[in-house]
């Protein structure tokens, strides 16, 4: 066969080209087969996006969890929402249902008391206990309910003290080293006891004992050679230590249990759910002994090797006595053991700190606190007593308090569940504006308009009830949001905007009666050559079905999400199936379906964008305007014909030349004028399933 030279340049070059493509398909494949570098300062980053740490109610197994505990760096979320009968729905519905993390846990007279941080920002409503769950039962069905308190205390208030905890309830604190705690369960079986700071910390400490029966007669004994004592830090044994210490041989001796009295021919023992303090001198709950360093003695007297050593004591099995008073009749055998709890602070009284103090870092949060048993069940009798619980749930009727520009009243503060007061609390929180106010030079958000689109909400059932739970550009988050709110969000004239996805009408419904373009392009309007087209691709455009996910937010039970299928009536189901997410903030089956409708209107009808220039326009056309657009079209076989199509406008630039350049989908409108998207959401046919 015989080649040109050109045929030959042709072959080398496509040679050239394939060789080229191996080599990087080789590289390609050379750095997938590496260990990819982690990228620096993420793992906050990936705890955010971690599932399992989401506050957010998903399924029956996120009830039946321990209690999730929230630690350094992670986000407290906002709680946007609000539980009322506005919009077309019959009943109640809004609020959110949330898994909040445990901030701080104490043990208060034997009380758990529980400390939860449930939103940036002052929470509109009290929390209720028929709506509070701990693991799948609610806090009404736990024999007797716990108390549960609402704290909040704004940025200014902790500023002018900030060393005034907004936490008053007395039995949990603010400071990381005010605590109480259960430190162990002394039983017959043998336990391990880890001392408390007692040399550097005020300090208290009670006795429980738990078992069931009666136990005024019944003690329980551990002989001393069943003791061993060991310095935490070194591991290091000191159990001869703590003996030559004391001088007494451990043979000679036995630890004893539940004594109440132990006058020879008089002893007598403590009762099931019996509470004593623990120490000497005797001080009341709510009272401490002040430390017992520097000059005192504590964990050296236990045979640690210097005071800045702590030391653990680990005995082994004893035996109970159910006849202690010899002259008494038996009582039960049922001991379970006794419980321990320590109470710790740095200062004298933990609820008044000096000044000095800052405790700023709990400023405008809302908390939570739960005092009472909701504990996981115990069987005292084997000396059990858990301090673990099941993951609480809750439903938050009214979130954060935010200027109320929905109703036109941004100069008063409540709950609310419209999508328009959040997107300007998100930039009251970054400084972008100053709170409720609608001055122009005090917002870069055009506020004229922000009453008329709660109103379209309200009637159209769009709402937002949900939670922010990570780190968010504001800008970005409020352009993705917008879209399921049937919004745009848009920067116009120097300042951002929200504006309607369909035309609306004087009542704020969406408009399915003729439309009169906002201004016409012609020939004669559009510089020439600039004119474009594009298609959207076929595959875009092919039928599909729409689910969407939400979450319920029933009062009778826990929030879980749902999801629903929707398509055009006549396509079949086993057409392609497209996803949108929308646990974040919906909790009804109408706004998803609404949504839905949207999206299969947009895909069915509007079949292009186009983007041209024309000499600079002073008019008021804007973003979301529809137009018309009219170009004569000429060809060589005479049929020459009249273009007419209407357009959304998506974008309108301005050059220095002169010259504006504008960008718009497609809108068509049927022969009555009449929007084919806005028409199919209201009027159009479909199947739900």
């Amino acid at each position: 066969m015989n080649f040109s030279r050109k045929d030959y340049k042709r072959i080398v070059r496509r040679g050239r080209k394939q060789i080229a493509q191996a080599m990087r398909t080789r590289e390609r494949d050379r750095k997938k087969g590496r260990q990819r570098k982690s990228e620096l300062l993420t793992s906050q980053t990936r705890s955010d996006e971690n599932i399992d740490n989401s506050k957010k109610a998903r399924n029956s197994s996120s009830t039946a969890k321990e209690q999730s505990v929230a630690t350094p760096g992670d986000l407290v979320p906002i709680v946007f929402c609000r539980r009322d009968t506005s919009g077309p729905q019959t009943g109640e519905v809004g609020g959110v249902w949330m898994q909040p993390a445990k901030l701080k846990q104490a043990s208060y007279n034997f009380d758990g008391i529980f400390l939860y941080p449930i939103s940036q920002g002052e929470i509109d409503s009290n929390f209720v206990k028929h709506l509070t769950y701990v693991g799948d039962t609610s806090l009404t069905a736990r024999g007797t309910a716990p108390t549960l308190n609402k704290y909040y205390s704004s940025a200014a208030t902790m500023a002018a003290a900030p060393n005034v905890c907004p936490i008053t309830s007395g039995k949990i604190f603010c400071h990381p080293d005010a605590t109480s705690f259960i430190n162990t369960v002394k039983k017959s079986g043998g336990y391990k006891e880890y001392y408390a700071d007692f040399f550097t910390q005020y300090y208290n400490e009670f006795e429980l004992t738990i078992g069931s029966g009666d136990t005024s007669n019944t003690v329980f004994s551990i002989p001393g050679t069943q003791l061993r004592v060991f310095e935490i830090e070194s591991g290091d044994d000191r159990t001869s230590n703590y003996w030559s210490g004391i001088g007494v041989s451990p043979s000679s001796i036995s630890f004893l249990y539940n004594a109440k009295v132990t006058t020879p021919g008089s002893e007598e023992a403590y009762d099931i759910g019996d509470i004593r303090s623990a120490l000497i001198s005797a001080p009341s709950i709510g009272s401490y002994e002040s430390p017992e360093g520097p000059s005192g003695t504590w964990w050296g007297f236990f045979g640690s090797s210097a005071e800045d050593k702590p030391v653990a004591w680990e005995l082994g099995a004893g035996f109970i006595d159910n006849r202690y008073n010899s002259g008494e009749s038996s009582t039960d055998e049922t001991l379970g053991g006794i419980v321990v709890e320590v109470h710790l602070s740095p200062v004298a009284d933990p609820t008044n700190f000096p000044s000095g103090y800052d405790f700023t870092d709990y400023a405008d949060i809302t908390f939570l606190e739960i005092q009472g048993d909701i504990y996981d069940e115990s069987d005292p009798v084997k000396g059990e007593y858990k301090t673990t619980t099941r993951q609480l749930s809750m439903l938050v009727e009214k979130g954060v308090k935010v200027p109320l520009y929905s109703a036109g009243t941004p100069g008063s503060a409540d709950s609310s569940q419209h999508f328009v007061d959040l997107a300007m609390h998100l930039f009251a929180l970054n400084k972008r504006v100053i709170a409720g106010t609608t001055a122009d030079i005090a917002s870069p958000i055009d506020t004229s308009n922000l009453q008329a689109l709660a109103s379209f909400h309200t009637n159209f059932g769009l709402f937002f009830n949900g939670m922010i739970e990570q780190t968010v550009n504001i800008i970005d988050y409020i352009s993705t949001m917008a879209p399921f709110f049937f919004l745009s969000f848009v920067s116009e004239n120097g300042r951002y905007a929200l504006k309607p996805l369909l035309p609306l009408t004087a009542g704020n419904e969406i408009d399915t009666t003729a439309l009169t373009p906002t201004a016409t392009f012609t020939d004669s309007e559009i510089i020439p050559g600039t004119f474009k087209k594009e298609y959207v691709e076929g595959e875009e455009r092919r039928n599909a079905q729409i689910s969407v996910v939400f979450r319920e937010s029933r009062k009778d039970r826990i929030g879980f999400q749902k999801s629903s299928v929707i398509r055009f009536s006549g396509v079949g189901s086993d057409v392609r199936l497209i996803q949108y997410d929308m646990t974040d903030f919906c909790v009804t089956d109408s706004h998803a379906q609404n949504f839905a409708k949207l999206q299969l209107a947009m895909r069915k009808h509007s079949t292009h964008t186009v983007s041209f220039d024309t000499p600079l326009l002073t008019s008021s056309l804007a973003v979301t305007d529809i137009i018309k657009v009219q170009r004569a079209r000429l060809n060589s076989v005479g049929d020459d014909r009249t273009e007419t199509d209407h357009y959304q406008v998506t974008s309108i630039t301005h050059s220095t030349d002169g010259i504006t350049t504008i960008a718009a989908m497609h809108f068509p409108l049927n022969g009555s004028n009449v929007a084919e998207i806005s028409n199919e959401v209201i009027n159009g046919s479909y199947t739900v399933t």
